[in-house]
Protein backbone atom coordinates (compact mmCIF):
# COMPACT_ATOMS: atom_id res chain seq x y z
CA UNK A 1 0.00 0.00 0.00
CA UNK A 2 1.75 3.51 -0.86
CA UNK A 3 -0.46 6.56 -0.04
CA UNK A 4 0.58 10.12 -1.19
CA UNK A 5 -1.44 13.02 0.32
CA UNK A 6 -1.39 16.33 -1.89
CA UNK A 7 -2.94 20.30 -3.29
CA UNK A 8 -4.38 19.43 -6.19
CA UNK A 9 -5.38 22.77 -6.98
CA UNK A 10 -4.03 26.02 -6.50
CA UNK A 11 -7.79 27.60 -4.68
CA UNK A 12 -7.84 24.45 -2.26
CA UNK A 13 -6.10 24.90 0.78
CA UNK A 14 -4.72 21.65 2.77
CA UNK A 15 -3.50 18.37 1.21
CA UNK A 16 -6.93 17.10 0.76
CA UNK A 17 -6.55 15.29 -2.52
CA UNK A 18 -4.88 11.81 -2.60
CA UNK A 19 -3.48 9.17 -4.91
CA UNK A 20 -3.56 5.28 -3.28
CA UNK A 21 -1.72 2.19 -4.62
CA UNK A 22 -3.23 -1.07 -3.70
CA UNK A 23 -0.50 -3.53 -5.22
CA UNK A 24 0.61 -7.70 -4.67
CA UNK A 25 3.60 -8.55 -4.19
CA UNK A 26 3.53 -8.67 -8.49
CA UNK A 27 3.09 -5.13 -8.28
CA UNK A 28 -0.64 -5.50 -9.62
CA UNK A 29 -3.93 -4.19 -8.55
CA UNK A 30 -4.98 -0.43 -8.24
CA UNK A 31 -4.56 3.13 -8.00
CA UNK A 32 -7.07 5.60 -6.77
CA UNK A 33 -6.95 9.22 -7.03
CA UNK A 34 -9.54 11.29 -5.08
CA UNK A 35 -9.36 15.21 -6.25
CA UNK A 36 -10.89 17.73 -4.09
CA UNK A 37 -11.44 21.22 -5.44
CA UNK A 38 -13.86 24.12 -4.74
CA UNK A 39 -16.23 22.92 -7.33
CA UNK A 40 -16.71 19.30 -6.08
CA UNK A 41 -14.72 16.15 -5.59
CA UNK A 42 -13.75 13.52 -7.99
CA UNK A 43 -12.32 10.08 -7.74
CA UNK A 44 -10.64 7.68 -10.35
CA UNK A 45 -9.77 4.34 -10.66
CA UNK A 46 -6.61 2.65 -12.76
CA UNK A 47 -6.05 -0.69 -13.09
CA UNK A 48 -2.02 -1.40 -12.45
CA UNK A 49 -0.06 -4.48 -13.97
CA UNK A 50 3.44 -4.91 -13.12
CA UNK A 51 4.03 -1.39 -11.92
CA UNK A 52 2.59 0.23 -14.82
CA UNK A 53 -0.95 1.21 -16.10
CA UNK A 54 -2.25 1.42 -19.63
CA UNK A 55 -3.77 4.78 -18.27
CA UNK A 56 -1.73 8.18 -18.29
CA UNK A 57 -0.54 8.24 -14.44
CA UNK A 58 -0.05 11.31 -12.83
CA UNK A 59 3.27 12.04 -10.70
CA UNK A 60 1.66 11.74 -7.62
CA UNK A 61 -0.15 7.87 -8.66
CA UNK A 62 3.40 7.15 -10.03
CA UNK A 63 4.54 7.95 -6.57
CA UNK A 64 1.87 5.94 -4.53
CA UNK A 65 2.80 3.30 -7.07
CA UNK A 66 6.68 3.26 -6.07
CA UNK A 67 5.73 3.61 -2.15
CA UNK A 68 3.51 0.42 -2.31
CA UNK A 69 6.27 -1.26 -4.23
CA UNK A 70 9.01 -0.20 -1.40
CA UNK A 71 6.48 -1.13 1.37
CA UNK A 72 6.17 -4.97 -0.53
CA UNK A 73 9.86 -5.28 -0.59
CA UNK A 74 10.97 -3.66 2.76
CA UNK A 75 7.67 -5.74 3.63
CA UNK A 76 6.29 -2.63 5.56
CA UNK A 77 3.78 0.26 4.74
CA UNK A 78 4.51 3.48 3.96
CA UNK A 79 2.17 6.35 3.87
Amino acid sequence: VGLVRYKAFEDVGGDQSFALAILDDDQSGVVLAGLHGRNGDRVYAKPVQAGRSSYALSQEEQEAIARAGRGARSGAEEA
